[in-house]
């Protein structure tokens, strides 16, 4: 077998053919493994359970002789009834002072301009019915000045004063004079159906005296929601 000079080919007799070689096997810089210690397991903290504090019980009746705790009972509260009296008896001497006053006005400027009979009735009806109306709000703004005293005390704000009490007593007329035309209405007409109709003028009149009554049991309520939300 004849070689090539560079020992690539061979001559077989016809050509040269490319030698065969062996596979070149390279050596390769070993893999240094590098040998960790195993990540410390951590173990978790133990869970702190924090107990609530005990709050000792206090009787519900527990009884205050200074005066400065807002609950249980304060003796040196019953005193302020007799500035709310004062306050009611001083009131209502005003009051009836202006009573006397606004209705000997209403009357003199109702009755004065009447020529005949039938005036002075027309007069006298439209007198007393100015006259009843102003007479109530009277008397509820006595309740009021008084009541909102009270609720402003019992509250910690400011009281409505006179003036204040006079404004909320004519709001609280104003709105429910529905339920008083409605039972003056009903009155009037049962009164006139007394003789054509007597069994439906007395159901009026009975209709018309309840709603007087209940308007006047729900009136201390409802003057005090009207305070408590004028406060």
């Amino acid at each position: 077998m004849q070689l090539s000079e560079d020992g690539n080919y061979q001559w077989n007799g016809e050509e040269w053919i490319p030698v065969e070689q062996p596979p070149v096997i390279t050596e390769t810089a070993p893999v240094e493994v590098s040998e960790t210690a195993p990540a410390e397991v951590q173990t978790p903290a133990p869970m702190v359970v924090s107990t609530p504090a005990v709050t000792p019980m206090v009787s519900p009746v527990a009884i205050s002789m200074d005066g400065m705790g807002n609950t249980g009972l304060d003796f040196t509260r019953g005193f302020s009834t007799l500035k709310y009296g004062l306050a009611a008896f001083l009131s209502t001497i005003l009051t009836v002072i202006l009573i006397l006053i606004v209705n000997g006005i209403i009357f003199y400027v109702a009755l004065s301009g009447a020529d005949d009979v039938e005036g002075v009735a027309v007069g006298f009806i439209v007198s007393m019915t100015l006259c009843a109306l102003f007479n109530i709000l009277a008397v509820t703004q006595v309740l009021t000045l008084v009541m909102g005293m009270g609720i402003s005390d019992g509250l910690g704000k400011p009281g409505l004063g006179y003036i204040g009490s006079w404004k909320t007593a004519f709001t609280a007329i104003v709105e429910s004079t529905p339920v008083i035309l409605t039972s003056a209405l009903m009155f009037g007409a049962g009164l006139g159906m007394l003789e054509d109709s007597p069994g439906l003028a007395g159901l009026l009149l009975f209709v018309s005296g309840v709603i007087i009554v209940l308007f006047q049991m729900g009136l201390l309520a409802f003057m005090a929601r009207k305070i408590a939300t004028d406060l």
